[in-house]
């Protein structure tokens, strides 16, 4: 049999190529410059779940869990944000932008879209602005998300600039 090539295959699983950072010095060197408790709870990302989620201010993060049995437990961080108002109204936002209502930011609707099936939102509640503020920069400086487009520490450093741009 002569050699073929599916291109229609190869395009699809081109699609789901996702680039992650992973720089243990900045996990070290961001992750001590919090100096608060954080008590993080996760919970699949549905219209069900709302509910479940408190009506105080905090920060968040989407994360993607694969479900296969017998295989090493895996996750990756997609995305990072906060809220001043409350997690519940702002998980309903994002209920909203996967479901295409209102202004949807493309990256963001992607990541919804595509791997809804296996999407949790992760949160802690925290007490006031400035640890709100603090650990959402302290997050994305750590692991600079796919996603996330804002990453505080690339404004100053060149070499992060565009990291993502071919994704």
């Amino acid at each position: 049999m002569a050699y073929d090539l599916d291109f229609v295959e190869e395009a699809t699983l081109r699609f789901h190529v996702r680039s992650f950072f992973l720089y243990p010095q900045y996990w070290s060197e961001n992750g001590a410059t919090i100096t608060f408790n954080t008590n993080w709870k996760r919970v699949r990302f549905t219209k069900g779940n709302q509910r479940s989620i408190p009506q105080a201010r905090g920060v968040y993060a989407f994360v993607l869990e694969p479900k296969y049995d017998h295989l090493v437990p895996t996750r990756y961080l997609f995305y990072v944000g906060k809220t001043n108002r409350t997690l519940q109204k702002r998980y309903g936002e994002y209920l909203d932008e996967r479901d295409g209502k209102g202004k949807t930011r493309r990256k963001v609707f992607k990541m919804l879209k595509l791997y809804e099936d296996c999407m949790y939102f992760c949160y802690t509640e925290l007490a006031n602005e400035d640890q709100v503020n603090a650990l959402e920069t302290s997050l994305l400086d750590t692991f600079v998300p796919h996603v996330n487009t804002l990453i505080p520490c690339a404004r100053i450093k060149p070499e992060l600039q565009g990291v993502y741009e071919a994704n």
